[in-house]
């Protein structure tokens, strides 16, 4: 089962996809949580809310027989809060591997963005996943977890599953 993360502190997303899943979406399972801050926290409360989503993203890895786990990369540009994503990556990453002995792979968002989309749109992207997975049949209920499908849809191409690519591409020519 590969599980796609989509590593945020205001809407983490998950996704689980087993690799026979043939491109049918009922085979496909997804989680949101978030765990919301008051402006003024605490040092306690942030470090609380890193370890109840690293959690979150175990008792999701165990429930649906997690094999393989992939998130997404740190952003490389304006980064929002990088150090607290960077430190959800850690806490996430320590809690996979110690709990249950899997590896969290990352991939860059916007690599994982051109593969499922076939082309990375200027603005908006993903605001492109999410009506590019509707347009496939997908059913989310959040864009975190669209975001989180499109990481597992990558860490599918990793193994040689099958997967979506190029979803804007039609005739051979950018939509």
């Amino acid at each position: 089962m590969i599980v796609g993360l989509d590593l945020s502190l205001t809407g983490l997303g998950m996704a689980a996809v087993p690799p026979d899943w043939d491109l049918d979406w009922k085979h496909v399972q997804t989680h949101r949580v978030s765990c919301p801050l008051p402006r003024n926290a605490t040092l306690r409360q942030q470090t609380d809310r890193l370890r109840s989503l690293a959690l979150d993203c175990r008792v999701f890895a165990v429930r649906v027989g997690a094999t393989h786990v992939w998130g997404e990369d740190l952003p490389t540009a304006r980064a929002f809060n990088l150090v607290s994503l960077g430190e959800l990556r850690g806490a996430v990453r320590l809690e996979l591997l110690r709990e249950c002995g899997l590896d969290l792979h990352f991939a860059p968002q916007s690599s994982v963005r051109k593969f499922l989309l076939g082309r990375l749109p200027r603005k908006d992207r993903k605001a492109h996943v999410v009506e590019a997975l509707k347009a496939a049949g997908a059913n989310f209920g959040s864009d975190d977890e669209c975001d989180a499908f499109a990481v597992a849809n990558w860490g599918l191409s990793e193994i040689g599953a099958p997967c979506m690519a190029g979803l804007l591409w039609t005739s051979g020519t950018a939509a």
